[in-house]
């Protein structure tokens, strides 16, 4: 048996039983978790799964002061010696002795002479009785996080069943992990990046998740029908491991949390930041600004642009604006960004120069990975869509009342047009403020140009290439993108679905059978992760709560109107307005000025992880 400790927390390895065990010190109601690990893998048309039951033969050494961007740490390395099939495996535990942070990687060499491809890589396992929060167990519950901006987030009982799309390939592309199982029994539930299962009653909860996504998208999946148990994981996707080889998991960590704290994750959120290397003194202020989108649509034509300009200017000694942004309808295609539609003969270079005569930031609305399928790209460039192992170009969701296509970033041309698409208009046509969308595109399963990376490093690899295209003087607001994976990346982004005119979700005035889809756009699924997700402003990014629909006619009660203005401007992030402005009536444009300029502070939310849907505080 190896320990190590700090005046926090307690590690045990058995490498010769393969498992682990974390415990608290100190307190009166020690808490801990007891864990096994575990790698599956296919090779030559065969399952194989390591590491379960033994670590050993293999080399143990401790370092007592390794550094790290969350101070000095206390590990334990266990390097194994290659298995007959010759697979090399190293476990690296730490403690971190300033915070009462758990940190653990996997390594996996392939120092076989064939490739293998790689399913999962387990971090965590408990069994029954293997978790404690408390001697006593009292009122649990699970709080999941969504996959990217659209996904719900939010807390479930025992006797709940998660939420879930019923619209299948329409929704699931968009919103779903295809790495996350999405179970169906009450008591069973998964979240995204990180998971936390909470002891109600007494105030206390374990996070479990990972500080990084840059390697393979993490999962933490819970059992609460009877002792509880967890898992953690990291997904392989199928990846190609090529004989001499290795990949390394982002770093896992456990974190026990006090429910009565009233910022529970600043622990676990600030690590994430430092992990990335942030700095978030050094990001910008909230932006205020009008969108196009929620009143024009996709029916935007550059006039209607100059008159809600030339009102903006005229009304800002009232109505403090600082962006311009232009969503999309100027495009002839998603996909086709250089061809643009009648309603912008000469394009969308003169309005940001007109935008910027008026005192204003000009924005614009870009979708980068994913494609229209009468997108003229489709049919020029075929090999840059992301296919099926069939061929069949990948379904990106049901998007522009069609079934979209993606990108497949491995593919250089492919990735090259996306960079340029963002390079041209931060650069050519003067747009430093850039909204890039549906960015889970980069994420989907497919049969990659290159099969040896997973969904997780080309969608980081992607982004990164178009951080670099944009310039470190343009600002980035990313939206429907996994948020692990963009983390570092993105001035601001989006944390919520997108708002609606509708209260509820409905598609072409149908609302009967789609009114609880959880990732569908609509004010209320927004609101849920508006509030749910107000922590990370500041700390990863500024919030983006989408936009405020404040007119009479958009189909939201007054009542529904204040709601929504009430959670943008309380959460602290930016504020954006989508009307007609000329239109609006006194009383109307009297709400977008109640939000404006911006908070621009985080808020406190009590019970934020233990009611379904905390309130502002």
């Amino acid at each position: 048996m190896i320990s190590v400790e700090t005046p926090a927390l307690q590690l045990l390895c058995q490498p010769e039983q393969g498992q682990w065990t974390l415990a608290t010190l100190g307190g009166t109601n020690p808490r801990r978790v007891k864990a096994r690990l575990g790698i599956t893998y296919h090779r030559e048309g065969e399952l194989y799964e390591d590491l379960a039951n033994s670590w050993l033969p293999g080399e143990v050494s401790e370092t007592g002061q390794a550094a790290s961007p969350h101070g000095p740490l206390r590990q334990i390395r266990i390097a194994m010696q290659p298995n007959p099939a010759g697979m090399q495996y190293e476990i690296t535990f730490a403690l971190t002795e300033r915070l009462p942070l758990f940190l653990w990687q996997l390594k996996m060499s392939n120092l076989s002479a064939k490739p293998v491809w790689v399913v999962h890589l387990e971090m965590l396992h408990t069994s029954a009785g293997g978790l404690s929060l408390h001697p006593q167990p009292g009122d649990l519950g699970f709080f999941s996080h969504g996959w990217q901006s659209w996904s719900y987030s939010g807390l479930y009982s025992p006797d709940q069943t998660q939420r879930r799309t019923r619209l299948g390939p329409i929704q699931s592309p968009p919103a779903v992990n295809p790495s996350t199982p999405v179970p169906r029994r009450p008591g069973h539930y998964s979240s995204d990046f990180y998971g936390i299962l909470v002891d109600r009653t007494h105030r206390t909860a374990l996070l479990a998740g990972f500080l990084s996504q840059q390697q393979q998208f993490g999962t933490a999946e819970v059992w609460m029908d009877g002792r509880p148990r967890l898992r953690l994981m990291a997904s392989g996707d199928g990846a190609r491991l090529d004989p001499g080889s290795s990949l390394t998991t982002d770093w896992a960590t456990l974190a026990f949390l006090d429910l009565n704290d009233p910022d529970p994750l600043a622990l676990y959120l600030d690590a994430v930041a430092r992990q990335h290397g942030m700095d978030p003194t050094l990001l910008p202020d909230s932006p205020s600004g009008w969108c196009s989108w929620y009143y024009y649509f996709n029916h935007l034509k550059a006039e209607d642009v100059e008159r809600n300009l030339a009102e903006a200017a005229r009304r800002r000694p009232e109505l403090p604006l600082s962006i311009i942004q232009i969503d999309d309808g100027f495009e002839r295609f998603p996909g086709d960004w250089f061809a643009f539609r009648p309603g912008f003969p000469q394009g969308v270079e003169p309005l940001a120069k007109q935008i910027r005569a008026s005192g204003f930031t000009p924005g614009l609305w870009l979708a980068p990975f994913i494609v229209h399928p009468r997108a003229a790209l489709v049919h020029e460039h075929p090999d840059y869509l992301l296919r099926s192992e069939r061929g069949r170009p990948v379904n990106a969701g049901f998007i522009w009342d069609v079934f979209t296509n993606a990108l497949d970033l491995t593919h250089p041309g492919a990735l090259e047009y996306a960079c340029r698409s963002v390079d041209t208009a931060a650069h050519e046509w003067g747009f430093p403020y850039l909204k890039l969308d549906f960015l889970y595109a980069g994420a989907l399963r497919g049969a990659h140009h290159d099969p040896r990376l997973t969904r997780a490093q080309v969608l980081r690899r992607g982004l990164e290439a178009l951080r670099q295209a944009a310039g470190a003087e343009t600002t980035l607001l990313g939206c429907g993108v996994p948020l692990g994976s963009a983390i570092g990346l993105f001035e601001a982004m989006r944390i919520s679905a997108d708002v609606s005119e509708s209260w509820l979700p409905n598609y072409r005035k149908v609302q009967v059978v789609l009114s609880a889809e959880p990732h569908m756009p609509s004010t209320r699924n927004a609101l849920q992760n508006i509030l749910l997700r107000a922590p990370l402003h500041r700390r990863w990014w500024v919030n983006d709560p989408d936009c405020l629909l404040s007119r009479e006619d958009s189909g939201l009660t007054l009542e529904e109107v204040h709601t929504l203005a009430t959670a943008i401007s309380m959460t602290g992030g930016s504020v954006f307005l989508s009307d007609d402005v000329p239109a609006l009536s006194p009383e109307r444009l009297r709400i977008a000025q109640c939000v404006l300029p911006p908070i621009d502070r985080r808020p406190l939310l009590p019970g934020l992880k233990d009611t379904p849907r905390p309130a502002c505080g």
